[in-house]
């Protein structure tokens, strides 16, 4: 099928979490960092202190000045209250009793007002540099706040008193005009008794206002008290250590998180499965762990190409980052495994392990050797043969390739073509067009992106069918020696150097090479050698394959399968798990 690049899709919950759990050290370092600027802001920060004064809030007395409402069910509205404790009035009053040349502005930014509930008592709180300030500040503003209530209550009251003693004013003048024409009537006129009787009135009124005059100017008026006054702070109240380390713990991960989501989304190298399909669009056909794991993944990703409507004859497997020849190695013992006449076809160059290096498909190519002289079986997996890259002689003739692979095609065997690395050049591309289909080989953190979708590129513009994609573990570094050849030792197996074999090996694999005209004898056979390699330890059987046959001995349940497959002759392996395979 061929491989179209969708748009990107955003990634599910457990994407993010895998991306965080892949950027744990970013994490980490940012939490880290985001400690040590807490530390280091709360060490340059200056300390403050805070003193608090509780002031209590009596009724003045005087209508105009106590408004019901607010919090209590008193004739005091303590929100309105706590503003005047902040306003310009009581802030210039507290600059004077404090000394100090501070703008009244700047000083109420240091101000905080609190009502506790259900009380009529004002918390006032001054912070400052100095603890000392801090005590003078709050008790400034309690006593600035109490004065200042006090002489609005005063002014109240000696308005209200100002305006009895007009009324009682006119209340005079009437009672004396009254009295005036009291006198010039007769006494038992209805006229005098209408006058006498205004007159009265009038002089009850001015008693009630006399009364409520003599009370106004005889009652002092109380604006409140303090009930707690402030005292000296011993420890300041900021910074606080256990709140800055946590705000920049918190400020840290955040940062990091991002930092990871933002590397796992646009970052340049392959991390995960779900990473590759959203960044390139290539299906992923198995996410291979490392491990003994690895060789049921290959099992599974045989059972889904066996499985397929249009089986492949020949697979190309293409590597993106120095995997390839791993991976069809890995796959073609998969293959073997289950009784399958299998051919991997190097193409790469290098020794193969455990198989003489020469003649091979150049050799064949250049008219040196028949194909079956060609073809070595591998003595430690019966139904497995390979075909080695032979003497290096430069680019590989594409007519000349393509009947070597249509003659191995026609004796119906399982073919795997390991190709160069798709980076290597356009022969690479040649070689793939010759396949009925191709993998990628993607290996963890060593291919990038762009490579992949430029493999992918490669193979849609010659015509091959791109099934997916393999990701691999990541490339290890060349080791300096391998032990010999047939070693039972998968650690060992898993450093073998390809091309490195001893004389020992080269007389075994030449004891077991094809001779003509039995390639189609061994297909025949397939079933005998892979009942007879059931209990067998796997050899190496390419470059980077020993990797794959040391892991197949750990794959028990394969094996089982190998056998049951053997004896009926049945190479359709199992139904396939799925369009994808995770590891």
């Amino acid at each position: 099928m061929d491989v179209t690049t969708p748009a990107p899709a955003p990634g599910d919950l457990a994407d993010h979490l895998a991306a965080l759990r892949r950027g744990w050290l970013v994490l980490a370092c940012a939490a880290l960092l985001g400690l040590i600027a807490a530390s280091v802001v709360t060490m340059l920060l200056p300390h403050r202190y805070r003193a608090t004064t509780a002031v209590l809030v009596l009724p003045t007395g005087v209508q105009d000045v106590n408004a019901t409402g607010g919090r209590t069910k008193e004739t005091i509205n303590l929100d309105t209250e706590a503003q005047l404790v902040r306003s310009t009035a009581v802030a210039q009053r507290a600059r004077t009793l404090l000394h100090v040349t501070t703008p009244p502005a700047r000083l109420v930014q240091a101000v905080d007002v609190s009502v506790p509930p259900n009380s009529t008592v004002l918390q006032i709180a001054y912070s400052a540099t100095d603890p000392a300030a801090a005590r003078a500040g709050s008790h400034a503003f309690a006593t600035a706040y109490l004065a200042n209530r006090s002489d609005s209550a005063q002014a109240a009251t000696n308005a209200t008193v100002r305006a009895l003693r007009a009324q009682a004013d006119r209340l005079n003048a009437q009672l004396h005009s009254t009295t005036g024409k009291l006198a010039g009537t007769e006494p038992n006129s209805s006229a005098h008794a209408l006058l006498d009787a205004q007159r009265r009135s009038l002089t009850s009124q001015l008693g009630t206002l006399g009364n409520r005059i003599n009370d106004a100017t005889t009652t002092a008026a109380s604006a409140g008290r303090i009930i707690t006054d402030a005292a000296t702070p011993t420890r300041p109240t900021s910074p606080s250590v256990p709140v800055d380390l946590a705000a920049g713990l918190l400020v840290g991960l955040l940062v990091g998180a991002a930092a990871a989501l933002t590397a796992a989304r646009y970052g340049r190298r392959v991390r995960s499965a779900a990473d590759l399909t959203r960044r390139t669009g290539v299906p992923v056909l198995a996410d291979v762990p490392a491990g003994p794991a690895a060789a049921r993944c290959f099992g599974r990703l045989r059972n889904e190409l066996s499985a397929a409507e249009e089986r492949p004859a020949v697979l190309a497997v293409v590597g993106v980052g120095g995997t390839g020849a791993d991976v069809a190695a890995r796959l073609a013992t998969a293959f073997a495994r289950a009784g399958e006449a299998t051919v991997l076809v190097a193409a790469t160059g290098g020794g193969v392990a455990g198989v003489p290096d020469r003649p091979g498909l150049a050799d064949v190519l250049a008219g040196a050797a028949g194909l079956s002289t060609a073809l070595h079986p591998v003595d430690t997996r019966p139904g497995l043969t390979v075909l080695p890259a032979g003497s290096p002689s430069g680019p590989l003739p594409i007519p000349a390739t393509a009947a070597v692979l249509d003659r191995l095609r026609d004796g119906r065997n399982t073919v795997l073509l390991a190709a160069p690395d798709a980076a290597d050049g356009p022969e690479t591309q040649a070689l793939a067009a010759l396949a009925d289909a191709a993998i990628l080989a993607v290996p963890r953190r060593t291919a990038r992106y762009a490579e992949v979708r430029d493999a992918a590129e490669q193979l849609h513009r010659v015509g091959t069918s791109l099934l997916g994609a393999v990701l691999t573990a990541p490339v290890p570094p060349a080791p300096a020696a391998g032990p010999p050849a047939g070693t039972d030792d998968p650690a060992a197996s898993q450093n073998a150097v390809p091309g490195q074999h001893t004389a020992a090996d080269r007389d075994t694999a030449a004891a077991d090479t094809v001779a003509p005209g039995d390639l189609a004898a061994e297909h025949d056979t397939a079933g005998e050698h892979a009942t007879a390699a059931a209990g067998t330890p796997t050899g190496r059987v390419g470059s980077g394959a020993h990797r794959a046959v040391a892991t197949d001995r750990a794959e028990t349940v394969d094996r089982a399968e190998t056998v049951d497959r053997a004896k009926t002759g049945d190479q359709a392996d199992a139904a396939p798990v799925g369009s994808s395979v995770r590891g």
